[in-house]
């Protein structure tokens, strides 16, 4: 489990809160946010913490690993097994190897990144997995 702080910027009708946390040397390193200042987490709010408040939450490391590994590496390992399948679809249908490989690679890739939308939809779902206030931090 890891701790941030954030202050919640807005509460949704579903129970939970917008969390704005500034950037730490997990994100710096990361550099996906193209340089953004702040990001906005939707966190659980079990202790009904209100706009304005600054808060700590805490959140599954696990989940950003394995999230890191569905949305980067599993579209590549995708696209060189396509690409390997189109080899040997190439040597037995007896057409032009490097256009095969091409093709098996872009499909195998395009259902990676279908892998990756059905992964993000059915994380989004689960209660567990999301963020969750624990505290509200007396400024």
């Amino acid at each position: 489990m890891k701790i941030e702080e954030g202050t919640i910027v807005s509460i949704l009708e579903d129970g939970t809160a917008e969390v704005k946390v500034g950037r730490h040397s997990d994100c710096i390193a990361c550099g996906a946010c193209d340089g953004a200042s702040d990001i906005v987490v939707t966190a659980l709010n079990p202790v009904n913490a209100q706009e304005g408040q600054h808060v700590k939450f805490e959140f599954h490391d696990t989940n950003i690993v394995i999230g890191a590994f569905i949305c980067f590496i599993m579209p590549l390992l995708l696209a060189a097994a396509g690409a390997f399948i189109g080899y040997f679809v190439s040597g037995s249908m007896g057409t032009d190897q490097i256009r095969s490989e091409v093709v098996g690679a872009i499909i195998a890739f395009c259902i990676g990144l279908a892998g990756v939308k059905f992964f993000d939809r059915t994380l989004s779902k689960k209660q567990n997995t999301k963020p969750r206030v624990i505290e509200i931090v007396e400024a």
